[in-house]
């Protein structure tokens, strides 16, 4: 994809005026990480750095993620548990977690991205704008129906943090993407919430009854990571129920 435009928005509602036009290709650059890897015919940037997006605040048991929070900042944030700072820190290179956002790894939804996975069982909240609303979906939902929604930006990312998570993971090198990764987290409801990397093409909730048909590559047959993600869920209830 060619860049053949530039504009940097100084307001949401000039943002999405923007990205609303007819005839006009145009992509929300966030970090910029993602924008070269789009396909396709040439478009004009949209720059969302000017719209004061990149806040993290506390309001009683929950944490608002401004979308153009970068990776590193959110790795950094003593305002964030531990362990969900511990997947910030593990999503991309140093080099791309401080330019890389919350809201572009949200809007991407890498397969492998352990961050989603985290903010899953953290019930997140997408916060949403579009030319006619302001609303909140359910990550799931966000996930699923984030083609159809139409011309819009992610303001924040609200996640719930009180409880306890684990986290297990199996890669060919610590270093390497884990081919399964596994995030659990008792809430203080005590409900348990576990989420799974590697075994769909997104990462998604899983529960006792939910099939998984993962895709197979070069890591990894489905049937070798089916029998992961079992092995790495019963791993993360034993320490959860520890």
């Amino acid at each position: 994809m060619r860049i053949v435009g530039y504009h940097r928005p100084t307001t949401i509602k000039e943002a999405l005026g923007l990205l609303s036009r007819s005839g006009v290709r145009s992509v929300v650059l966030g970090g910029g990480t993602l924008v070269n890897r789009h396909g396709g015919d040439d478009a004009e940037a949209v720059d969302l750095q000017a719209l004061e997006l990149d806040q993290i605040t506390v309001s009683d048991d929950r944490v608002a993620i401004g979308a153009m929070v970068r990776l590193s900042h959110l790795a950094d944030a003593e305002s964030v548990p531990a362990w969900l700072r511990d997947l910030a820190r593990r999503e991309l290179p140093s080099t791309l977690r401080s330019i890389a956002t919350v809201g572009g790894t949200v809007a991407s939804a890498s397969a492998d991205s352990q961050l989603i996975a985290g903010l899953l069982v953290c019930d997140a909240l997408v916060s949403l704008a579009t030319a006619t609303a302001r609303f909140d979906l359910p990550l799931p939902q966000y996930l699923h129906d984030r083609e159809v929604v139409g011309a819009h930006v992610i303001t924040s990312v609200s996640v719930a943090v009180g409880g306890r998570a684990a986290v297990s993971r199996t890669s060919r090198t610590p270093a390497d993407v884990p081919i399964v990764a596994v995030v659990g987290r008792i809430g203080t409801d005590g409900r348990l919430r576990i989420a799974a990397t590697g075994v769909s093409m997104l990462p998604r909730l899983v529960g006792d009854d939910t099939p998984l048909d993962p895709p197979g590559d070069f890591r990894g047959s489905a049937d070798y990571r089916r029998g992961l993600a079992q092995t790495l869920t019963a791993r993360v209830r034993r320490e959860l129920e520890a």
